[in-house]
């Protein structure tokens, strides 16, 4: 081999160790990227469980009150029926009220 072409190889050589370099470091950025994003996916897949939890309580709750209501209407007391909707319409009212005024 001549002395021209053994430089050629040695350039070559150090040019593919550079490149091999870079990649190993962006395999590794990858992973990194990676697994952060498992972290991320499995801490919001619990808090999606514990929120799960919290609108089936909430739905035991909605439905426990509104068999509560359907009781108090067959009652017939219609008076009291009357003060609850009136109640229920000037709270509504009121926060209407408070969030126009902030506009």
């Amino acid at each position: 081999m001549s002395r021209g072409s053994m430089r050629t190889d040695e350039m070559l050589e150090i040019e593919n160790e550079r490149l091999l370099e870079s990649v190993a470091a962006k395999a590794k950025l990858m992973k990194s990227v990676g697994l952060d994003m498992n972290r991320e996916v499995k801490s919001q897949n619990m808090q999606l469980g514990d929120m799960s939890g919290d609108f089936e309580g909430a739905g035991g709750l909605l439905g426990s009150t509104l068999k509560g209501l359907n009781n108090m209407t067959r009652s017939g007391n219609s008076r009291f029926m009357l003060y609850i909707i009136a109640g229920i319409l000037f709270f509504f009212f009121v926060i209407y009220y408070l969030t126009s005024m902030r506009r």
